[in-house]
């Protein structure tokens, strides 16, 4: 069988850590997408599954600073901090409960490549938007999950975990 599985990942840690970070600044504003991802796996046998795991996040905040321009008057900027994220992984998944055609329960790990960017822009005049690459190019997720199907090949999918995907996801599953 081939199984693949869309999700949407809680929380963005990114976005949390922004909201935090920037709290008390004026007009703060967080947003993003993700964690967000497709999987898809080929099932060995009956309790063992190879697959791929590809993953998207990203995570901004919007803030104004005021400050005192060269002639000590105040103004206002319009700040924008956030990051992205794409990650790919080769997974193993060992299919620990399968008591029938509708529950697949399963613990997974997987590694792989990630490409995070961080970026800041601002309205200040005469200053440069910047963006740099992370540093670390390594994805990786260590989970557990469970599927349950309502029809021979339509179901939902549930996992937690530590790494890409959020430490809780869920979505659609689909069965080949």
């Amino acid at each position: 069988n081939v199984i693949i599985d869309g999700y949407y990942g809680f929380p963005d840690l990114y976005k949390t850590i922004f909201a935090a970070a920037y709290d008390g600044n004026e007009n703060v504003s967080t947003g993003g997408i993700g964690p967000v991802g497709i999987r898809a796996e080929y099932m060995l046998s009956d309790g063992v599954g190879l697959g791929v795991d590809i993953g998207y996040t990203s995570a901004t905040v919007t803030f104004d600073r005021t400050t005192l321009d060269n002639n000590f008057n105040e103004v206002t900027y319009t700040d924008k901090a956030g990051t992205r994220k794409i990650g790919a992984m080769a997974t193993f998944n060992y299919h620990f409960v399968k008591r029938s055609d509708a529950v697949d329960a399963y613990a997974m790990v997987g590694a792989g490549y990630r490409n995070r960017s961080y970026f800041y822009e601002t309205t200040e005049p005469g200053y440069e938007d910047e963006s740099v690459s992370g540093i670390n190019p390594v994805a990786f997720r260590i989970g557990a999950g469970m599927r349950y199907f309502f029809t021979d090949n339509i179901g939902m999918n549930l996992a937690i975990g530590f790494g890409q995907g959020g430490l809780i996801n869920g979505g659609l599953s689909i069965k080949f």
